[in-house]
């Protein structure tokens, strides 16, 4: 037989455990809402990464270009100054 405090024990019990799960279900939430703002935040960070090291490359590629062209005008001048030069003999 139960007692007149079983039944609003056990209601006690089952309100207490809901607002435990609910308090818990709300916190994971936020948990997961932060990992998933860090996790976009490191793909952002990823895609970024990815257009440095693309116009890194592209200056790489300039300065190799620039010293190339460098060195055709340096051969250029040095050969007008040869030719200056048999001019004055």
């Amino acid at each position: 037989m139960i007692n007149g405090w079983s039944i609003p024990a056990i209601a006690f019990a089952v309100v207490s455990q809901a607002a435990a799960a609910i308090w818990w279900a709300s916190d994971t939430n936020t948990k997961v809402e932060r990992n998933t703002t860090a996790i976009e935040q490191v793909v952002e960070n990823e895609k970024e990464i990815a257009i440095v090291q693309v116009q890194q490359q592209v200056i790489v590629d300039d300065i190799k270009e620039m010293k190339s062209t460098d060195k055709e005008m340096r051969d250029m001048i040095n050969r007008i100054y040869e030719i200056m030069r048999s001019w004055e003999e």
